[in-house]
């Protein structure tokens, strides 16, 4: 099971991956100065099941000069996944609340790559709380359910608050990994 963490920089994609995995010193912690540079894949085992976790660098990070946008991210997932001979199970797309600007995610892109029929029931919204936006998180998931992701929310895209814990990330991968395992 292959799923790719997706979305701006410093949205709690590495994080997540730390949370899930159990290891605090996971290799590409992410770091302001030195953001993931590219497509790191991480195994987890989850009740018996392997999931495989695509870090990619964030949405708008700089790379040679230039800011990286979904597009360049869904390249660089797109030539991990060829060298694999390998397709998408899900995808993960992070949106810090803390975030001034929120990104309107364009990630359609990624359709072409992913394995279920209908590829939004493959997406899960996460919203990530931390700092100074801990406690207001179901106040601006609503925001975000309401404008920013409703477009892929009525497409099948699921929505999620999640809260910076091994269990919370567990729940968030949970519909991923359920839909595509019998008994989970």
């Amino acid at each position: 099971m292959l799923i790719a963490l997706i979305g701006p920089s410093g949205s709690g994609k590495t994080s997540f991956i730390c949370e899930l995995s159990g290891d605090p010193l996971h290799p590409v912690d992410y770091h302001p100065i030195k953001p993931t540079t590219r497509v790191t894949a991480t195994t987890v085992d989850m009740r018996g099941v392997s999931i495989t976790l695509l870090d990619t660098p964030g949405i708008g990070s700089l790379a040679g000069g230039r800011e990286l946008s979904e597009y360049d991210i869904f390249c660089l997932v797109r030539n991990w996944l060829r060298n694999k001979s390998a397709h998408l199970t899900g995808i993960l797309y992070f949106q810090s609340m803390g975030d001034r600007r929120p990104m309107r995610p364009d990630i359609d892109y990624f359709s072409g790559i992913c394995e279920a029929n209908n590829f939004y029931s493959s997406v899960i919204l996460i919203a990530t709380e931390s700092g100074k936006t801990q406690g207001t998180g179901w106040t601006k998931l609503r925001e975000y359910e309401s404008d920013l992701w409703r477009g892929m929310i009525s497409h099948g895209a699921k929505l999620f608050l999640y809260r910076n814990t091994k269990k919370s990330a567990e729940e968030a991968i949970g519909p991923i990994v359920h839909s595509h395992t019998r008994g989970w």
